[in-house]
């Protein structure tokens, strides 16, 4: 059997390891199962996991149960209610760096004609900013030369826990082509496509993080 005829989740689960840069028996070791079985998992056409598998295979993704589920897509995260202990604490400058690090979707923050605006990105992490790519005459690239927020998020409605990162600086555009070289060998690749050739880069002035995870109630 091949991976083009694994499930739906089946596929979630390899892209998100793939990602993670993990071995399948890495994952197996924080899920607690076997990695045959994680192997059948990945390629099988239909699986249904109990519940405590599939959270505990979440979380040794980085991920959620509804991510995995492909229950994401379509609604906002963070419906859900507190949990039963949570705690809330302030992130260290490293572990902000620590989640910022591989990238993803971001929401760059800007003023526009007086009105604050917020879109989403694909951004990397470079040298301690945040780089993204964009159109040369839209609105992300008119907001080069301007002070703007960056705000990155994970949200684990399954487990109530999740954690926000907030960094302020100023956007430039880049221009110099040995710049230029080095950030185009981190593969930032926007979703929207087209000709997103611009690439701008927010030189981070502060850095706050926040995380809200469940404890035990002694």
């Amino acid at each position: 059997m091949t991976a083009a005829h694994a499930s739906d989740l089946s596929r979630r689960v390899t892209q998100r390891r793939q990602e993670l840069g993990l071995t399948r028996e890495d994952v197996a070791h924080r899920a607690g199962m076997h990695p045959d079985y994680l192997g059948y998992l990945e390629h099988a056409p239909a699986v249904a996991l109990p519940r405590g598998s599939l959270i505990r295979l979440a979380r040794a993704l980085e991920s959620t149960v509804d991510a995995l589920r492909g229950g994401e897509a379509d609604r906002p995260p963070g419906p859900g209610r507190a949990g039963p202990h949570p705690h809330l604490d302030v992130l260290t400058h490293e572990e902000c760096e620590a989640h910022l690090t591989n990238g993803g979707i971001g929401r760059l923050v800007f003023l526009s004609a007086a009105v604050p605006v917020a879109l989403l990105v694909n951004f990397r992490y470079f040298d301690g900013d945040i780089v993204f790519r964009t159109r040369a005459r839209g609105a992300l690239a008119a907001a080069a030369g301007t002070t703007v927020s960056f705000e990155v998020d994970r949200i684990d409605d399954a487990m109530s826990e999740g954690w926000s990162i907030l960094l302020t600086g100023r956007a430039r555009l880049v221009d110099d082509d040995g710049e230029l070289g080095r950030i185009a060998r981190l593969g930032v690749e926007p979703w929207p496509g087209g000709r997103r050739r611009t690439v701008i880069r927010i030189e981070v002035e502060s850095v706050s993080g926040r995380r809200i995870h469940q404890g035990s109630d002694r």
